[in-house]
């Protein structure tokens, strides 16, 4: 299994997991206690909510990529992109900076002037992508999607009969695909997959996360570290039947699984919360066992 190092933070087998905490610069995002467009108070919840509470790892997103909105082209991407910088700079405690984007041309924007890795919505969609995070040696998360960088993650819109076979795609569970899509337009030593929980398209469904969970350890055979972002995901919310603001609970129950069957990074709202049920899946994995001894030699 290879590891991956983003700016000096190692993520991989040989390190326990790691959390991605949330920082959104779009007023569109939904869930709202992680939207700030004043750089000043987001760098206030970076440093208090987010590095406080155990984040590894700030993401921040310029656009919501819920399918319910129009897409921002990389010019509507690059004019937020300001904030983005303005609070980074602002920010007193240290930590590695993601810029979540699908377009190579504000990852490299943002690489240049202060984030260290890359959260690519659209999987390498933009061909561009992985040479410019090659280029600056960043780290990239790779969320399975269709080459398409209007349509993140909608991995079942992918005309797979033509980028794979007749044969295949005849054959093919949802997860299948989502393997596949991962492979598609390749994975770099730097890259961190990311099997695209969420209702991403019409024809996805909740049993079709249920299967990916369930199925999770299987994307260890990409030979890469996987990030997960499951925190209050509906597929958890209609098992236990509750609404957004209250599912908590189930996420942390779904966050030690997740590192258990092989997650290595988690991405979520509720930091504090999540970091301890990481380190509960973790203690109780072959990984952890793996770890201890590596540390004692």
């Amino acid at each position: 299994m290879n590891s991956v190092d983003a700016a000096g933070l190692g993520i991989g087998d040989e390190y326990p997991p790691r959390i991605m905490g949330v920082l959104n610069v779009s007023e569109e995002s939904p869930y709202d206690p992680s939207v700030y467009d004043d750089p000043a108070e987001a760098a206030r919840y970076v440093d208090e909510e987010l590095i406080a509470e155990g984040a590894d790892i700030v993401d921040i997103g310029l656009e919501s990529a819920n399918k319910r909105f129009d897409v921002c082209s990389a010019d509507e991407e690059l004019e937020r992109l300001g904030i983005a910088l303005e609070t980074i700079e602002s920010v007193s405690a240290d930590t590695i900076f993601s810029i979540e984007t699908r377009y190579a041309e504000v990852a490299e924007e943002a690489l240049s002037r202060g984030f260290d890795m890359v959260n690519d919505i659209c999987g390498f969609a933009d061909p561009e992508m992985p040479t410019v995070c090659a280029e600056y040696d960043a780290a990239v998360v790779k969320m399975a999607s269709p080459p398409d960088l209007e349509r993140p993650g909608a991995v079942e819109e992918t005309d797979w009969a033509a980028r794979n076979t007749p044969e295949w795609a005849e054959s093919a569970d949802y997860v299948d695909q989502v393997l596949e899509a991962l492979k598609q337009n390749g994975i770099t030593d730097q890259t961190i997959v990311d099997p695209a929980f969420g209702r991403w398209s019409d024809a996805q469904t909740l049993e079709d996360d249920r299967e990916t969970f369930r199925r999770l350890s299987e994307f260890r055979t990409l030979e890469q570290p996987m990030l997960v972002s499951i925190n209050r995901k509906n597929f958890l919310g209609e098992i236990v039947d509750r609404e957004t603001d209250e599912r908590l609970p189930a996420s942390l129950a779904a966050t030690s699984l997740a590192v258990e069957r092989g997650a290595d990074v988690v991405r979520t709202h509720d930091v504090a919360e999540t970091r301890d049920a990481a380190r509960i899946g973790w203690a109780f994995s072959d990984r952890s066992s793996a770890y201890r001894e590596s540390q004692s030699s």
